[in-house]
């Protein structure tokens, strides 16, 4: 059985839609910085092939959603694959990673007579130093995502979405963190890992 190949932005579109798992037109217009009504037209397009479902404002990817990405990605991104540079970052990356998630939980947990207990966020010194670690892990990713968006521009909105969320949690906003239904560190973050896996062709480390 052929594996459908998408449009580049159908691909975009599709792929926002795959990390999301669920999400609006407007959701993925955000991100892809495709107009809305452009997106909403794809995503019933999408619908047509049997790739998404559309129902009450959201679409869900559906079980062949992933395979026609992985077969586009593969043509698409085969220079990103090729290119010793990016690659050379990602084995960076993966360090930066683990340090991530070791950082994300130091902000759910604190440790407290020898046993980890729910951060209840009223030590603003320890708090304000987790967040300083993450401003810093995330400025490692600067040179991955400019690598990577020399390839293709979409690539460069990961820094806008890192930067609004930095802007947002040094006002104050801490929920943009870890917060998994806002645009938080921590989910641009998961789905910048699982574009970027999608992108070279891997799958996730276990």
């Amino acid at each position: 059985m052929t594996t459908t190949t998408l449009a580049k932005p159908d691909y975009d579109v599709l792929n926002v839609l795959a990390l999301k798992k669920m999400a609006g037109a407007s959701a993925i217009s955000a991100v892809t910085g495709l107009p809305e009504d452009d997106v909403a037209g794809r995503l019933e397009t999408l619908s047509g092939t049997g790739l998404v479902v559309v129902a009450g404002g959201a679409a869900l990817p559906t079980d062949d959603a992933v395979p026609a990405l992985d077969a586009t990605a593969a043509e698409l991104y085969a220079p990103v694959r090729a290119d010793e540079d990016v690659l050379a970052l990602v084995g960076k990356f993966e360090s930066t990673n683990t340090q991530l998630l070791t950082t994300m939980s130091s902000w759910q947990q604190v440790e407290v007579g020898g046993r980890k207990v729910a951060n209840d966020h009223t030590d603003a010194e320890y708090d304000e130093k987790v967040i300083s670690r993450l401003e810093r892990l995330v400025g490692r990713l600067d040179g991955l995502i400019d690598a990577l968006a020399g390839h293709d521009p979409r690539f460069a909105t990961y820094a806008t979405r890192f930067g609004a969320a930095l802007e947002g949690i040094d006002a104050g906003d801490h929920d943009l963190v870890s917060s998994p239904t806002r645009d938080s560190i921590h989910t641009v973050w998961f789905e910048f890992h699982e574009d970027l896996l999608r992108t070279l062709g891997r799958e996730r480390a276990e």
